[in-house]
């Protein structure tokens, strides 16, 4: 091949924008590393083409210029990139075209001085060359100067949560205004979704509403264009640097406090049991301070000594702690990018147990002085006090400048009566802390806390309501209500009961503890008159006494053993009482013990024929019933039972009286009764105390025959003779149909 040459006009681009034509020119032997060579290519078959439908080979070829200067072409390649090496053809007009020797890249930057036009259109395409094929990509025809690629977002992209949803803010870059910008975001092991941030209209900054996630992390980029109105718009910029956000309620750790007592070093030791949750995160999140993290933090907060300089501390979470008797509240934090968010809470309560006699308080002319055992020197005092039980109002505190110890190794602090401290009489809770390091709220240590009662104390915890009451003959109980003293802890030492005989003048006293509201005295004289009265002592001072109660005790004279009377007068009035039922009642109870005999009226053998109705029975004489009656008293003296057989209709061979005989034959020659036939209403009433008579219907009177009833009848009715009255003299009984 000869030499030739080519020449044609390219425009120069000064900084001020001015264009000026240079004629290069170009030989064969001009082609370079970095420039647009007009030769042949160097491989075969350059026109082949990829295989139709085929998913390998060059694409999305995009040319632009570079903001920061220069020009361009980018383009994708699908398929096997080994052994492929890419070449990007540029066409200033037909039968006019160059390339470039990319290599393995899928870039390529050049300028305009490299022989490809940046004002006019150029048709640029790629060609990826293997050993046995050639694949192109789809052709684009543009002016290199009007197509700008902007750049992503900076680094520095704002962002904040507003009504469930992410804004990012950001500057636009110089030059770039009017830009369209797109996200993408994506979830842990979820692929990249796509989104449109829109038109941006402002000239100073740029921003996008982004999906928030409520329980996952996600991952955030974004990527600008030039907005052509109408137009296609320019190449997209690359991804910004990934924006990590956390999810909208980071876990929690679960946090227990253990609070060991107060330790020789007047301190507490807190120990946080706590495990940090596992955060998921997407890929491009896991680095280090990416800003998905999530740290947990603890808020501290002192809330004795209200008068100290500084009160809360928030410290990185960690297992242990060293704090003070004081109370305090503890919050777990969990923290990310856009700050604090839910947290743990926990009340530690004051330490509450105190130290008697630690604190020597002395009241004089000038005012209160508090001392008490001294520490390290050069450390802050704070002294806090409070009434007992009036937990919800703040504590009054107050603090004391570092200073030497006296010679006796004692700290003081003083204040008088102006300035109104423990100004009611009252029983306070004295609390001191100790600091060299005063604005740290960590720093504090309990160096005592004590109870003190502000007032006259000796008048103040005189007690109230004394009364005796009398246990026996020789001991009484005295009571009393407590005294004010009692409700300071570690301040009443004990009760002092005096107690004395008015009459002999002998003087006792009795020592009764302090949590004790009652005291027994015993040995009291009888007959004697006594007084007494009671006082509540402290370690220092002795109270003011009570009230005297006077109180006499009963001579009482010995009386018979009153079991022996009671015993005595209940067996008379039971006997009493038994005699008059007796009494009263001897035919109930002889008829319970021996119930009478059934009567004649009660038989059938009282009935009379019809035709034996008008007859009139008479007796010859009253002799006769004393002789018959005589006869039947010997008679039932040997108990004789007489059963008559009834089928056979004869007598029992058995000794019976002649009187009694003759009644059994005069009963057994009377004809029997019809079966409807009964005593008359008025002769029944006659006969008084028996029954009516029953009456048998046909039928039963010879169901009766030979049973054991009837046989039965017999017997009734010779009894009922036996014991039916006897007249003194003839007597008729009429008997009506």
């Amino acid at each position: 091949m000869g030499k030739w040459m080519v020449t044609w006009p390219v425009p120069r681009l000064s900084p001020s924008q001015d264009c000026h034509y240079l004629f290069i020119v170009f030989t064969a032997e001009a082609c370079g590393p970095s420039r647009c060579c007009f030769q042949d290519l160097p491989y075969q078959d350059a026109d082949s083409g990829s295989p139709p439908g085929s998913a390998s080979g060059p694409r999305d070829l995009h040319c632009y210029r570079i903001i920061d200067g220069g020009y361009e072409c980018s383009w994708e390649y699908e398929g096997p990139t080994a052994g492929v090496s890419h070449f990007l053809r540029c066409c200033l007009k037909p039968g006019r075209c160059c390339y470039f020797a990319a290599g393995s890249a899928t870039k390529l930057q050049f300028s305009d001085q490299d022989g490809v036009s940046v004002l006019y259109a150029v048709t640029f395409w790629v060609e990826s060359w293997a050993t046995n094929r050639t694949e192109k990509s789809p052709k684009i025809t543009l002016k290199l100067y009007s197509s700008v690629k902007y750049n992503p977002p900076p680094g520095d992209i704002k962002v904040s949560r507003s009504a469930g949803q992410l804004r990012m803010e950001w500057e636009t870059p110089d030059g770039q205004g009017g830009a369209e910008v797109q996200f993408r975001h994506r979830t842990p092991g979820r692929p990249w979704k796509l989104g449109d941030c829109g038109h941006q209209d402002d000239a100073g900054f740029e921003s996008c509403l982004c999906p928030l996630e409520k329980d996952m992390a996600q991952e955030l980029q974004l990527r600008r264009r030039q907005d052509r109105s109408g137009a296609l718009g320019g190449p997209w910029s690359s991804w910004s640097n990934p924006v990590c956000i956390p999810s909208e309620t980071p876990p929690q750790p679960k946090v227990r406090f253990l609070v060991e007592p107060l330790g020789p070093n007047r301190r507490r030791r807190v120990t946080l049991q706590w495990q940090q949750p596992q955060l998921q995160l997407p890929e491009g999140c896991r680095g280090p301070k990416s800003g998905a993290e999530v740290t947990y933090h603890l808020h501290l907060h002192m809330l004795s000594c209200r008068c100290k300089a500084q009160a809360t501390k928030t410290l990185r979470l960690s297992r242990m702690l060293s704090l003070s008797g004081a109370a305090y509240d503890l919050a777990v934090i969990a923290r990310d990018r856009f700050g604090p968010g839910p947290n743990q809470s926990c009340h530690i309560p004051a330490h509450t147990r105190t130290e008697p006699g630690a604190v020597n308080i002395s009241t004089g002319a000038n005012g209160t002085t508090m001392r008490w055992p001294a520490q390290a020197p050069g450390l802050t005092y704070c002294i806090e006090w409070q009434p007992q039980g009036q937990d919800g109002i703040p504590a009054t505190c107050a603090l004391t400048e570092p200073k030497d110890r006296d010679p006796a190794g004692m700290a003081t602090y003083h204040w008088s009566r102006a300035s109104g401290a423990m100004g009611q009489e009252a029983c306070y809770r004295i609390t001191i802390f100790a600091s060299a390091h005063p604005e740290k709220p960590i720093s504090w240590s309990t160096i005592l806390s004590s109870y003190h009662f502000e007032g006259n104390a000796s008048v103040a915890g005189s007690p109230q309501h004394v009364s005796v009451k009398t246990l026996g003959l020789d001991s009484v109980s005295v009571n009393w209500m407590p005294s004010l003293l009692s409700t300071c802890p570690g301040v009443l030492k004990e009760y002092v009961v005096h107690y004395w005989d008015e009459d002999s003048d002998q003087v006792s006293e009795l020592p009764v503890n302090s949590t004790e509201t009652q005291a027994i005295l015993g040995g009291l004289r009888a007959g004697a008159t006594y007084s007494v009265k009671v006082r509540a002592d402290t370690a220092t001072l002795r109270g003011a006494w009570s009230q005297p109660q006077r109180f006499h005790m009963v001579q009482v004279f010995e009386l018979p053993d009153l079991s022996v009377v009671f015993a005595s007068l209940g067996s008379f009035l039971s006997i009493l009482l038994l005699g008059v039922l007796v009494y009263l009642n001897p035919n109930r109870a002889f008829r319970h013990l021996c119930p009478p005999l059934p009567t004649p009226c009660a038989s059938t053998a009282v009935k009379f024929l019809g035709s034996q109705e008008k007859q009139a029975w008479q007796w010859t004489s009253p002799a006769d019933f004393l002789q018959e009656e005589k006869e039947e008293e010997e008679s039932l003296n040997e108990a004789l039972v007489v059963t008559m057989p009834w089928d056979k209709g004869e007598g029992a061979d058995v000794d019976i009286p002649e009187p009694l005989k003759d009644k059994m034959e005069l009963l057994q020659r009377v004809p029997e009764p019809a079966l409807d036939t009964e005593l008359p209403l008025e002769d029944r009433r006659q006969v008084q105390g028996y029954p009516e008579v029953v009456t048998l219907r046909p039928g039963e009177q010879d169901n009766l025959e030979g049973s054991p009833a009837q046989e039965a009848g017999l017997t009734l009715v010779l009894e009922d003779i036996v014991q039916s009255p006897r007249a003194s003299g003839p007597q008729h009984v009429g008997l009506d149909a």
